[in-house]
C-alpha cells in the first residue's frame, strides 16, 4: 500500500522527532567520555553569552575552576581591558565544564529545544542553545566558548 505524501511526511516528522534525541544524548555522551579522558580538573574557559541586551557583542565571562569547583568568574567588557570579576557569593550561578553537560542533558530530558557543538579533541561543549519555551521571546540560552586553558 502506498502512503499519500503528506503522511508519508508526517510519519518521518514523527520517526524524527524521536531518533534525533537519542543521537543527541550519543553525541553529548561521546563528548562527555572525551572530556573525561582529558582528565583536566584544573582549567579556564571563557565564554560569550548572546542575549537581547548583548546581541551583538556580548563581554567575555572567563570561568576558573579547581578540581570540580568554580573558584573565580571574571568578565571582560567588549572593548576594554579591564576585567570585572564576580562576586564570590555569585560563584554558585556559574557553571563547570561538567555543569555544562548537566545543563545539557536536564534540557534534552526536558524535550525543549537544544543544539549542542562539541570540541572534536576535548569533547568540551564548544556552542550551547537551549529554546526552554519557543512561544516565549527572551528564554533562550546561547553561549558560545571561546576558550578552554588547562592550568
Amino acid at each position: 500500500m502506498l502512503l499519500r505524501p503528506t503522511l508519508r511526511a508526517a510519519l518521518i516528522a514523527i520517526a524524527l522527532r524521536f531518533a534525533l534525541p537519542a543521537l543527541a544524548d550519543a553525541e553529548l555522551d561521546g563528548a562527555r567520555a572525551r572530556w573525561k579522558s582529558a582528565a583536566i580538573g584544573t582549567y579556564e574557559y571563557g565564554y560569550n553569552k548572546y542575549c537581547d541586551c548583548h546581541r551583538e557583542s556580548p563581554p567575555e565571562t572567563v570561568v576558573t575552576v579547581r578540581d570540580g569547583t568554580v573558584t573565580g568568574v571574571r568578565h571582560r567588557p567588549v572593548g576594554t581591558t579591564v576585567e570585572v570579576p564576580a562576586a564570590d557569593k555569585n560563584l554558585q550561578y556559574y557553571w563547570t565544564v561538567d555543569g555544562l553537560f548537566e545543563l545539557i542533558a536536564s534540557a534534552l530530558a526536558r524535550g525543549v529545544q537544544v543544539r549542542a557543538a562539541y570540541d572534536a579533541d576535548l569533547g568540551f561543549p564548544r556552542e550551547i542553545y537551549i529554546d526552554y519555551d519557543t512561544n516565549l521571546i527572551g528564554d533562550e540560552l546561547d553561549l558560545r566558548m571561546t576558550a578552554v586553558t588547562r592550568l
